[in-house]
Order: C-alpha cells, then structure tokens, then sequence
C-alpha cells in the first residue's frame, strides 16, 4: 500500500510509459495516413470516437468502482482481524496460566503466518507477472518472497509445526488445534463457560475473515467485464488519433504560425488522451487482487507484524521482531 502523500509524476509516467509509446505510435501512423497517397484524408468520423468513449468511460468507471469494494473489503477483513486477535491475547492473558496463554497466542501467530503465506501464492489470473508490476516491484521488498511457512513455522509451534505443513490448508487446521484447545481448557474447568463461549466466538470470527479473504484472493474479479473493459480501452485510443487528425488538419487551413505543424498536435494530443484511459484501465487491473503484493496492495505482511510484536509485548517478552517499515513510502 502506497503510504506517501503522493505518487510522484515521474515514477507513475514511468510505469505506464508503455501506453504513452503505444499511442505515439499510433497517432504517428494517423497523421501518416492521413497524408499518404491514394487514401489522402483518411479518418474516423468524430462522431463514432465520441460515443465509444462515453461508452468506454462508463465501462471503466463501473470496473475501477468494483475494484475499489473488493480492496476495501480485504482492508476491512484485516482490521477485524486486528481487533479480534487484541481480543483473543487478552481472553488468553487474563484467564490461563503462562505456559497455556503462550501457546494459544502464539499458535494464533502461527495461524497470521499461513493465512498471509496462503494469501500471497501467485494465482494465474493476477497482474504480477506484467513488465510494468514487475519493474515497480524492484522498488519494494515482500517478505514472503524470502521467506517460507516452513522456515517461521517451527519457532512458532516447535514440534508440531512438521504435522501442521503436512495439511493441504494450514491454516484451517491451526484454527481446528484451537478450537480443540480451548474445548479441552473448558472440559477440564480451566476456563469458565463465559470465557469458552467468547474464545469460541473469536474463533468462529477468525474463520469468517479467513473466508472472506480467501474468497478475494480464490474468485478474480469477473474475467468478463474485465476483458471487454481492457478490450474496449485498447479500441478506444487506437480510434481516438484517427478522429482527431482532422480536427487538427482544419486548423492548419487557418494559416498563421501553427499552420504547417498543426496537423503533427495529433500526436501529443491523442497520446495525452489516450493515456489517461490505458493508464486508468492499467490502475484498476493491477488493483484487482488486493494481496498479491502490488504498490496498492494490502500491507499484510506489515499489518501481521505489527499484530505479531503487539500479542508478544502482551506476553512480557523483549526480544521482538522489528517493524515492517515502508520502502520508498510502500508498505507490504
């Protein structure tokens, strides 16, 4: 998640530079067509550029506003995370001994661990993999890049870290080793049954923000209305200069100092417009999956950590992990 106040100019023209040297190119080849030979004046009426961009805006805009729920829900899902997790440490601080509030906090940690593990595999339908995300990425480092659940397992759950990296889902069967935790705590009457029933809820609360994030990271944004959009967009500023050479042409009739080269403001002209529409399309696409690890992404790994030195303070201990802090104004 970008954190500075503002993107600087450069660094997003530099990421979407490849839309801006599509829509030189193109607008080049409208003014060549226009002049060549044999099909002299050759252009797209107005008329047809003006509707499919209105179409193409209401497109976008339907599809950069979907997005945008889907980013916000996945923020929402991990701040209940946070605040249930505050609540879960307290529960296990104030009613269970040392060793047995160490081991729930601390499986719950390890649980935070898969679930951003889990949250983070590459899925085929993703923007990672683009020239563009690929080279922003260079900017920033994702923890779980470096890392694996094998390697930050064991320090969180000793013995039966090696049972828990046999499952398919690693992070539904910890959330299953602490429901049958506190189940026995309750059996045994180590907890009373106001407590039981308020660590079940925290339990059941974990599993329901698990799914919610599990359905956004698993269910792509409709691969339909995303494919028209980007196929629209494309159509759009491939039209868009040979609708405006003419305009642009008249204006040369009229003399005067931009006369000769009046034709040749097609070309920044039609690519400034055209940038803004790919580049538009080109924010929404790489926004779509809000845990990949994109500029825009959810921090989690930094919202986990922050959550991990939280729980471990409450515990008493000292030696804690840093802070994730952000990499030229980008938190992960």
């Amino acid at each position: 998640m970008y954190v500075g106040r503002s993107y600087k100019v450069i660094d997003f023209t530099l990421w979407s530079r490849r839309s801006v040297i599509y829509m030189v190119v193109v607008s080049a080849l409208a003014v060549a067509a226009y002049r060549l030979p044999g099909i002299t004046g050759f252009s797209v009426p107005w008329s047809v550029v003006l509707v499919l961009g209105t179409t193409v805006s209401l497109v976008a805009g339907f599809k950069n506003s979907q997005v945008f729920t889907r980013s916000s829900e996945a923020l929402q899902a991990f701040a209940q995370i946070t605040a249930s997790s505050r609540m879960w440490s307290n529960f296990c601080r104030d009613f269970n001994d040392v060793p047995t509030a160490r081991q729930l906090i601390y499986r719950h940690l390890a649980w935070l661990t898969a679930l951003r593990f889990a949250l983070r595999r590459p899925m085929p339908w993703e923007s990672m993999g683009r020239a563009a995300n690929v080279e922003f990425r260079r900017r920033y480092h994702i923890q779980e890049d470096s890392g694996s659940l094998a390697n930050e397992l064991p320090a969180l759950l000793g013995e039966h870290s090696e049972a828990v990296l046999k499952s398919p889902h690693p992070e539904i069967t910890l959330l299953e080793m602490q429901s049958v935790q506190v189940n026995t705590l309750f059996k045994d009457a180590k907890i009373p049954p106001q407590v039981y029933v308020e660590l079940t809820k925290l339990i059941r609360d974990f599993h329901d923000q698990q799914a919610r994030c599990d359905r956004i990271k698993n269910n792509p944004y409709p691969r339909q209305y995303a494919i028209v959009s980007s196929m629209f967009v494309m159509i759009f500023c491939t039209l868009l200069p040979f609708g405006v050479v003419p305009v642009f042409a008249d204006m040369g009739k009229l003399g005067g100092a931009l006369g000769p080269i009046a034709i040749w403001l097609t070309i920044p002209f039609s690519t400034l417009l055209g940038w803004a529409y790919m580049s538009l399309d080109q924010v929404g696409e790489s926004s779509a999956n809000p845990f990949e690890g994109n500029a825009n992404d959810v921090p989690i790994s930094q919202i986990c950590r922050d959550i991990e030195i939280e729980l471990r303070t409450g515990l008493g201990e000292v030696d804690l992990p840093k802070p994730l802090l952000p990499v030229n104004d980008i938190a992960t």
